[in-house]
């Protein structure tokens, strides 16, 4: 008999949407604002075209999407802010392949089987995270656009940030790779479980890749 096909394709697109409409609170909010404001997105623009040297050898722009200062500023605080989750993220798939909420509606050691347990048996537990990454993307979590791009939070992390301007500089650098990195790894891990059914540490383990 024909198999129904797993829900979690289609719980994968409920997620797109939520995510979009807590995403429209503060995408059309401009970024650029008159006087002070303008002076340190120059700043911040300028620095990101020079510490390109440091990044990948130079400024590799041919579509020209650099140019316009105020679009670019905002590119580089949502590539920082969307680095940083997808860090967290995929640490996060890693470990519940091998520790779980003692909780039926987290057993699976798959993202997308994950995700659509989590909406269909806890969907008041969804909503609630739903709710805190709106409230926090229109509080704490918005970008200032008089400071540096990723520079939120308040004084959150204030003691981890070294005297030596080089070595600041150097660990940017490394947080930017490390979120490219971390974009791309969870797009694989969730495109690969939509392609085989099973997650990353099965297919590592058991040596399916």
């Amino acid at each position: 008999s024909t198999q129904p096909p797993p829900p979690h394709h289609t719980m994968f697109k409920g997620l797109i949407l939520a995510l979009a409409l807590v995403a429209s609170a503060t995408a059309f909010a401009p970024i650029a604002a008159p006087g002070r404001t303008a002076v340190a997105q120059k700043a911040a623009v300028d620095q990101i075209i020079s510490g390109a040297q440091e990044e990948v050898g130079g400024v590799w722009d041919p579509l020209g999407l650099g140019n316009d200062e105020a679009k670019l500023y905002r590119r580089r605080v949502v590539e920082l802010k969307h680095g940083r989750i997808c860090m967290l993220a995929t640490v996060g798939i890693l470990v519940q392949s091998f520790v779980h909420i003692p909780d039926p509606a987290f057993q699976s050691a798959r993202p997308l089987t994950a995700l659509s347990d989590f909406i269909t048996k806890r969907p008041e537990g969804f909503l609630q995270v739903c709710l805190f990454i709106a409230f926090t993307e229109v509080t704490i979590g918005k970008q200032d656009p008089s400071k540096a791009p990723g520079d939120y939070w308040g004084d959150f992390g204030a003691a981890f940030v070294p005297d030596d301007p080089a070595e600041f500089r150097r660990k940017q650098v490394v947080e930017l790779k490390n979120g490219r990195l971390a974009m791309l790894a969870w797009t694989g891990m969730v495109v690969g479980e939509g392609i085989t059914g099973k997650g990353p540490m099965e297919l590592l383990l058991h040596h399916d890749l």
